[in-house]
C-alpha cells in the first residue's frame, strides 16, 4: 500500500497469487501496469484485470502438460494433493478441466492446510493409502512439499507401485537439494513439469554472471541456483525497460494526480484515498503488450490475454541427486522426446509427423515398468479369494496338493481369471483358498453369502449368476454362457414306420407349403386366363382342375401347359426355384431318416418333464433345486446327486428301479457329461439363459474393471483359446430327429410370395389402363343415375372386361418372300387346223397334217387364186406333215390376228 501511494508507473511482482490479486484490483484505479513473473493462477488474466500481464506459465499450461502425461501412460484416475489456498485450488481446477480432454478424472481431492504440520499431512496420507488409486498429483509450495514427501516415505508410499507427479513449484528446486538425504530418497522416481528454457548464448552468459555474483552467498536449500521464476523476473525488468524506451521515444511523460477513490468507496480505509494515478500509464501498458524481444528465457511476446506466447513444458524424472529430462510438451506437438520438435513449425505438420512419445521413466522402486493406476483397497494385502472344490468337473476347477504340500489351482475358470488380471490397469495381489471338502459339491449359495459377509474378498469358479445372488454381491460380465437343460436316456427310433415320409417337415411346414402351392396356382390362373385359352376355356370347375394340375405338376417339373404372359412366366420361374430347394431338402432329410439310426429322448422337453411325475435329478449344492421348487415341482420328486458317476447310474436305473427319469443341469456340465456318456441325450432346448461370472463385494471397483477385462479377452480371441484348451473335447456323435421347419425356408416363401403379389398388382394396373382406354372409346356410363349405381356398373363392366379373352392383333404377319419365277420358255408360232402355211413340196409327199385320212380336201374360195399367189386351188399341193413325236400337254384356243379362224396352241 505504501508503494502504491508513491508515484509509481509500473510494478514487477508480487511473487504469490494472493497478493497479486489484491494489487491487480487496484489497477483500474491507479492505472499502474502489473508485470507478474511468478504467480500461476489461471484467473489472473488481462480479461479480468486489464492492467495485469504475466511472463510465467499459468496453471492452465502445466496442468495441460500433466494431463497429456497421464493420458500417454493410459491412466484414467488420479488423486490430487494440493495446498488449500488460492494457489493450490486454482491449479487443481485447471487440472480437472485438462484431464477431461484425455478421458481421465480426479477420483479424490485432498486439500491440505498450508499451516498443517507433519501430523496433519501424515493423517491425510494414511487415509489415502487405504484407497486404491496410485497416481498422485502434487501442487503445493516447496516447504509444504518437503513435509509431504517425508511423511509419504515414512508410510512406504514412495515405493514400487506409486506414481508421484509434481508441478513446477516443486520440480524447479528438486535437483538443487544437497543436504537432506531423506527427502532425496522420498522423491526418487517422481516426475514433474517445469518451464522449458532453451539453451542460448544470452542464457549461458547470464548464468555465468549470476554464479560470479552469488558464489560466496548461500540461500538455504537453493544455494546459488536461480529458478525459472528468477529468470522471468529478469526478463520482466527488460520488458518494462523496452516499453519505457518506446514511450520516451514518443516524448511521453507520466504526470500523476490523485485517484478517484472516494471515502465512501474506501470502506473506512483512508490509505486508499491517498493513492496516486498516472495519466499516461495506459500508453505504457500498450507499449508493454506490443514489445517483443529475446530474453534469457527465450522469445518474449505477449498474447491478447496478457500471457507469454507459447507453452513449452519440460518433463523431468528424479533419479539420484538430479533430474533427467524424459520429454517435452507444447500445444503444437503434445508429448515428444526431442526439443527440436518444439521449433516454430506448423501445428498440423508436427502433430501429423511425430507420434506422442517419451523416454523411459525410472519409477519409484527403481522399475521401468509403468505402474498401474489402482490396487486393491486392502493397503497392499492380498485378496482372499474363495474357490469351490468338488470331485468332478476338473476341466473347470481342479484343486490338487503337490508333493511340497502346496495347493495348486488350475482349470478353465482359474485361467480366465488370471488372464483377465493382466488387462487391469493396476496390480492385484491375491491368495486362492479352496471351499469344500473335495468329495462332494459345496453349497454355492453359502459360498456367496460368505463373500457378502466379507469372509472372502472375491469368489472365482463355476459360479452361476442368479438374481438372488446378484442382490448381495456384484458379478462380472459372464465369461461363459450357461443355461439349464434336461438330460434323459435315449432310445432308438424305428425308421420303417408307415408315415416316415411325413417326418422330414414339421406340420407347419407341410401346411405352409400346401397353402403356397394353392396361392401360386391362383396367381398363375389370374395372370393367364385372359390371354391363355388353356386356363380360360370351359366351366369354372374345369379351369380349377387345370390350374391345380399345372401347379402341382411343377413339383416334378412335368407341367405341359404353356405360360404365355410375361408376368405369369416370372411367377412360375421363381416358384420353380422354390420348389427345387424344397424338394432337394425333403429328399436329403428323408434319406437321412431312412438310412441313419435315430436316437430319440424318452421325454421330449422341459414342459413334459414338469407335467410328468418322474423323479428329477440335479447336482447337489446348485441353484437348480430352488429353481424347480419355484415352478411348483414337488420336493419329493427332486433327487440330489453328487457326481458324474451318480448321474449315469441314476439315469440307467430309471424311475422304476429307484433312479431318475431325467437330469436337470447346466449346459457346460452337460456338455462335459455327454462327451463320455453317449447313451443319453438332451431333450428340447435350454429353458433358462444365464452365465458364469466372478463375484466381488457390492460396490467393488474390481467387478467393473474385471468385466472390461473379460470383454477384452472375448474380443481378442484369448477367451475362446482358453475354452478350446480345457473344454475342447469331442462330443458323442448323435443324430437327432430335428425336422425341417419354417425357420429354414421362410426366406424362400417370402421371395415367392412377394413376387406373386407384385406381379398381380402390375397385372391389374395394366388391365385398368386398358379398360379405361376401352371405356373412353365406348358408350358413356354416366346416364344421370346415382354415383353408387354408376360404380356398380363400372365394376361389373371391369369384371366383364377381365373375363373377355384378349383380342388377337389386327396386324397381318409378313409373309415370306418367294423367289423370283424363272423366265417363261420362248413361245412357238401357233399351228391352226384351218389355216396352215403352204410350202412347196413334192406332190407325193404332201399331206394335210391335222385332218383325218378320209377327210376330203377343202374347196378353195373364190378368191383363192389371189390368196394363193394366183394359182388354182387344183394346182396347189397341200403339205403332208410327218407324224408328231411329242404329246400334247396343254391345248388352248386362240384367235388369229385377222379373226378368220381359231388357232390351236400347243
Amino acid at each position: 500500500m505504501d508503494l502504491m501511494s508513491e508515484p509509481v508507473i509500473a510494478i514487477i511482482g508480487p511473487q504469490i497469487s494472493v497478493v497479486s490479486h489484491f494489487v491487480a484490483h487496484m489497477g483500474p484505479t491507479t492505472f499502474v501496469p502489473l508485470v507478474s513473473f511468478s504467480p500461476t493462477d489461471s484467473t489472473l488474466s488481462k480479461y479480468q484485470y486489464p492492467y495485469v500481464v504475466r511472463l510465467s506459465r499459468s496453471d492452465r499450461a502445466q496442468m495441460e502438460a500433466i494431463a497429456r502425461v497421464v493420458g500417454f501412460f493410459g491412466w484414467t484416475k488420479v488423486v490430487a494433493l494440493y495446498s488449500d489456498d488460492e494457489f493450490g485450488t486454482s491449479g487443481i481446477y485447471a487440472l480437472s478441466d485438462a484431464l477431461v480432454g484425455v478421458g481421465a478424472t480426479i477420483v479424490n481431492r485432498i486439500g491440505l492446510n498450508p499451516a498443517a504440520g507433519r501430523d496433519g499431512i501424515g493423517s491425510a496420507l494414511n487415509q489415502l493409502a487405504q484407497m486404491g488409486s496410485r497416481i498422485l498429483v502434487v501442487h503445493m509450495q516447496p516447504i509444504m512439499g518437503r513435509i509431504l514427501f517425508n511423511e509419504a516415505h515414512y508410510l512406504n508410499m514412495t515405493l514400487r507401485g506409486y506414481v508421484w507427479i509434481v508441478t513446477e513449484a516443486l520440480s524447479s528446486v528438486l535437483d538443487k537439494i544437497s543436504y537432506e538425504d531423506e527427502f532425496l530418497k522420498a522423491t526418487q522416481g517422481l516426475i514433474g513439469t517445469r518451464t522449458f528454457i532453451p539453451d542460448s548464448k544470452k542464457f549461458q552468459t547470464f548464468l555465468h554472471e549470476w554464479k560470479k555474483l552469488t558464489k560466496n552467498e548461500t540461500a538455504g536449500m537453493v544455494d546459488n541456483h536461480i529458478t525459472s521464476y528468477g529468470l522471468y523476473a529478469y526478463d520482466a525488468i527488460w520488458l518494462i525497460a523496452h516499453a519505457l524506451d518506446k514511450c520516451f521515444s514518443q516524448n511521453r511523460s507520466f504526470p500523476f494526480h490523485p485517484s478517484n477513490v472516494f471515502p465512501a468507496e474506501a470502506r473506512g480505509n483512508p490509505e486508499l484515498t491517498k493513492l496516486n494515478a498516472s495519466q499516461n500509464s495506459f500508453l505504457l501498458l500498450q507499449c508493454i503488450l506490443n514489445t517483443e524481444f529475446t530474453g534469457v528465457t527465450g522469445r518474449i511476446k505477449l498474447d491478447k490475454r496478457g500471457d507469454l506466447e507459447g507453452s513449452s513444458i519440460e518433463i523431468v524424472n528424479m533419479v539420484g541427486r538430479g533430474l533427467r529430462t524424459v520429454g517435452y510438451w507444447s500445444n503444437a506437438t503434445g508429448c515428444t522426446k526431442h526439443a527440436s520438435h518444439l521449433a516454430s513449425r506448423g501445428t498440423s505438420e508436427i502433430t501429423k509427423n511425430n507420434a506422442q512419445d517419451l523416454d523411459s521413466v525410472i519409477w519409484p522402486g527403481g522399475t521401468v515398468k509403468v505402474p498401474r493406476e489402482w490396487v486393491n483397497p486392502n493397503n497392499g494385502k492380498p485378496l482372499l479369494i474363495g474357490v469351490p472344490d468338488k470331485i468332478d468337473y476338473s476341466e473347470f476347477v481342479d484343486i490338487t496338493i503337490g508333493a511340497d504340500n502346496t495347493t495348486r489351482f488350475q482349470g478353465f475358470c482359474i485361467d480366465v481369471f488370471q488372464a483377465a488380471l493382466k488387462y487391469l490397469p493396476y496390480s492385484v495381489p491375491y491368495t486362492l483358498v479352496s471351499y469344500g471338502n473335495g468329495s462332494s459339491p459345496p453349497n454355492y449359495d453359502h459360498l456367496v453369502e460368505r463373500l457378502a459377509n466379507k469372509e472372502f474378498d472375491a469368489v472365482v469358479g463355476d459360479v452361476t449368476i442368479t438374481a438372488e445372488r446378484a442382490r448381495i454381491v456384484d458379478f462380472t460380465q459372464p465369461y461363459i454362457a450357461s443355461g439349464l437343460v434336461v438330460v434323459v436316456p435315449a432310445h432308438k427310433e424305428e425308421t420303417n414306420a408307415a408315415w416316415a415320409f411325413m417326418r422330414p417337415f414339421t406340420p407347419a411346414m407341410w401346411c405352409t407349403t400346401f397353402v403356397f402351392f394353392l396361392c401360386t396356382g391362383v396367381v398363375v390362373w389370374l395372370l393367364e386366363r385372359k390371354k391363355n385359352p388353356t386356363f380360360r376355356g370351359g366351366p369354372l370347375k374345369k379351369q380349377f382342375v387345370t390350374t391345380l394340375w399345372f401347379i402341382f405338376s411343377t413339383l416334378f417339373f412335368s407341367q405341359k401347359e404353356d405360360v404365355k404372359s410375361t408376368l405369369g412366366r416370372a411367377v412360375v420361374v421363381i416358384w420353380l426355384f422354390v420348389v427345387l430347394i424344397i424338394t432337394s431338402s425333403y429328399t436329403a432329410s428323408l434319406t437321412s431318416i431312412l438310412t441313419l439310426q435315430q436316437l430319440m429322448p424318452t421325454i421330449q422337453g422341459f414342459n413334459e418333464l414338469v407335467a410328468s411325475s418322474v423323479p428329477i435329478g440335479y447336482q447337489a449344492g446348485s441353484f437348480v433345486e430352488d429353481y424347480l421348487l419355484q415352478l411348483h415341482v414337488r420336493k419329493e420328486r427332486l433327487v440330489p446327486l453328487d457326481g458324474l458317476a451318480n448321474f449315469a447310474d441314476a439315469l440307467h436305473k430309471g424311475p422304476k428301479a429307484g433312479g431318475i427319469g431325467a437330469l436337470v443341469e447346466e449346459l457346460p456340465y452337460v456338455q462335459e457329461f455327454l462327451s463320455s456318456a453317449c447313451e443319453f441325450i438332451i431333450a428340447g432346448d435350454e429353458f433358462t439363459k444365464s452365465g458364469w461370472g466372478f463375484a466381488f463385494p457390492t460396490g467393488s471397483q474390481l467387478a467393473v474393471d474385471m468385466s472390461i477385462a473379460l470383454l477384452t479377452l472375448a474380443e481378442n480371441g484369448e477367451l475362446q483359446r482358453l475354452h478350446d484348451k480345457w473344454l475342447g473335447k469331442s462330443v458323442c456323435s448323435q443324430i437327432g430327429s430335428a425336422q425341417l421347419g419354417l425357420n429354414a425356408f421362410w426366406g424362400l416363401f417370402l421371395i415367392t410370395g412377394a413376387a406373386s403379389v407384385i406381379c398381380l398388382i402390375l397385372y391389374y394396373i395394366l388391365m385398368l389402363i386398358r379398360y379405361r382406354r376401352k371405356a373412353r372409346d365406348g358408350p358413356s356410363l354416366s346416364d344421370g343415375s346415382s354415383l353408387i349405381s354408376r360404380l356398380v356398373r363400372m365394376v361389373k363392366s371391369f369384371v366383364s372386361f377381365l373375363h373377355e379373352p384378349e383380342e388377337p392383333s389386327h396386324h397381318p404377319r409378313p409373309q415370306p418372300r418367294e423367289p423370283f419365277p424363272p423366265p417363261p420358255p420362248p413361245r412357238e408360232p401357233p399351228i391352226s387346223s384351218r389355216r396352215l402355211r403352204a410350202e412347196q413340196s413334192p406332190p407325193d409327199s404332201t399331206v394335210y397334217r391335222d385332218a383325218p385320212a378320209d377327210t376330203p380336201a377343202p374347196t378353195p374360195p373364190a378368191n383363192h387364186g389371189q390368196r394363193w399367189g394366183g394359182a388354182s386351188p387344183s394346182t396347189v399341193r397341200w403339205p403332208t406333215f410327218p407324224p408328231p413325236r411329242f404329246h400334247v400337254s396343254l391345248v388352248r384356243l386362240t384367235t388369229v390376228n385377222d379373226g378368220v379362224a381359231p388357232a390351236l396352241q400347243l
